[in-house]
């Protein structure tokens, strides 16, 4: 479970920026909230939407979470001289040579983490590791200049030496086979997920491996497709590799090289709808995947991700997740993480949109609405949640957002273009 992840100096986000899953003192809506005994005064929330502005710095929030992924789950693999792919904050010139900073609270295996890391494109500037086994805090590492450690010391200082300058000492000492490292690399690998705001062939790639995992997956997805109402009665899907055989032979040869790889696949789905004939008789007529609606294809890409997430008690990322979607499609995703009945394992979801019906105090309580606001004279990203106005209970949270009441709109200063 994801409590809160800071960022600073990263893309559009200048000065440090918290999202925060710790619930208010808000007595509304019980069901989107995750009890939990690692927090002693609070609960935690099964969802957050973030709204703002186009260019507001939205997605920069979740690319961040992207970007810690990948650098924890890729650091180690790093040689002499890589550079580290971060992006401080442009606008300001004493921005571009400090560091990025990211700090990520989570309960893994009911423990509290907190991970924090700044790099710049060169090194690791400083990183550490504190878990709090008993409800205290304790240090795994820590690292700037130096290292230091409270547990494990000749073993962790004889994995420090072997960590180079520019690879985090978390995914370094776990591929080393460093236990104590081990849960919070987990979390990122296996617990956090992160999904674009358009569909990619891994996204399909995995809800048809969960198709064909076994009946009562396909079961579960069908279900899902079923309730949705797309129309769809069965499907059927396999995904295969291409060999350098079936590419056409004026394919450049990095694309061949890919084939040999394994790196190229086919993807083959086909829907099967029912229809009733003029002699009323049910007929089962199949649809290539290419041939269904853009809506239909998206929420496929989805629903894998999705049951998986529910099941498993991940932490799911979605940008732009009313992208191709109704808006009653969106609602019944966003109802799934709020009931107790099928959210079992404390799954959250978090996950940006423009569609101001979802500003509905039914549907989420006012701690689960975050805003983003760029900084017109300077360019930077705030985030702040619509706690901060306290509005009342009985208040149209979709009427005083596109009033302006809480920031975050676009400011159009002309409506006339000729």
């Amino acid at each position: 479970m994801l409590i809160e992840f800071s960022i600073e100096n990263y893309r559009s986000i200048k000065e440090k920026v918290t999202l925060s899953l710790v619930s208010s003192s808000d007595k509304s809506i019980d069901n989107n909230l995750i009890k939990t005994t690692v927090l002693k005064n609070n609960n935690l929330l099964c969802s957050a939407v973030i709204y703002g502005a186009n260019a507001s710095g939205k997605t920069n929030v979740l690319l961040a979470f992207n970007f810690l992924k990948t650098l924890v789950m890729t650091s180690h693999t790093y040689q002499k001289g890589d550079k580290i792919e971060v992006s401080p904050f442009k606008l300001d010139i004493n921005c571009v040579s400090k560091p990025s900073r990211f700090e990520v609270v989570f309960i893994k295996d009911n423990i509290k983490y907190r991970y924090g890391v700044s790099a710049t494109s060169e090194k690791i500037v400083d990183e550490y590791l504190y878990y709090y086994p008993k409800g205290r805090e304790a240090t795994i590492f820590k690292r700037s200049d130096t290292y230091s450690f409270t547990i494990d010391k000749n073993e962790q200082l004889f994995l420090s030496e072997r960590i180079l300058d520019n690879v985090l000492y978390l995914s370094g000492a776990t591929q080393l086979n460093y236990d104590k490292t081990s849960d919070a690399f987990d979390w990122f690998k296996n617990t956090l997920q992160v999904i674009g705001p358009t569909d990619n062939p891994g996204l399909q790639d995995f809800t048809v491996e969960m198709l064909n995992k076994n009946e009562s997956a396909k079961a579960l997805i069908l279900k899902a497709l079923s309730e949705s109402d797309l129309g769809i009665d069965d499907i059927s899907a396999y995904v295969r590799n291409l060999s350098i055989d079936e590419l056409p032979s004026n394919f450049p040869d990095e694309i061949k090289l890919l084939a040999v790889r394994g790196e190229i696949k086919e993807i083959n789905i086909t829907s099967i709808h029912k229809v009733i004939d003029e002699k009323g008789c049910e007929q089962s007529v199949p649809f290539k995947f290419k041939d269904e609606s853009e809506g239909t294809q998206r929420m496929f890409s989805l629903i894998g991700p999705w049951i998986n997430t529910l099941i498993n008690g991940h932490v799911l990322i979605v940008d732009e997740l009313d992208t191709k979607l109704h808006h009653k499609l969106v609602v019944f995703l966003i109802k799934l993480f709020s009931d107790p009945t099928q959210n079992k394992n404390n799954a959250q979801l978090i996950f940006t949109t423009h569609n101001t019906n979802l500003l509905d105090q039914d549907i989420f309580r006012r701690d689960q609405i975050w805003f983003t606001e760029k900084n017109p004279d300077f360019g930077s990203t705030d985030l702040y949640s619509l706690v901060e106005f306290s509005p009342r209970k009985d208040r149209n949270i979709q009427k005083g957002y596109l009033a302006g009441r809480y920031g975050a709109l676009p400011f159009i200063k002309d409506e006339r273009i000729f």
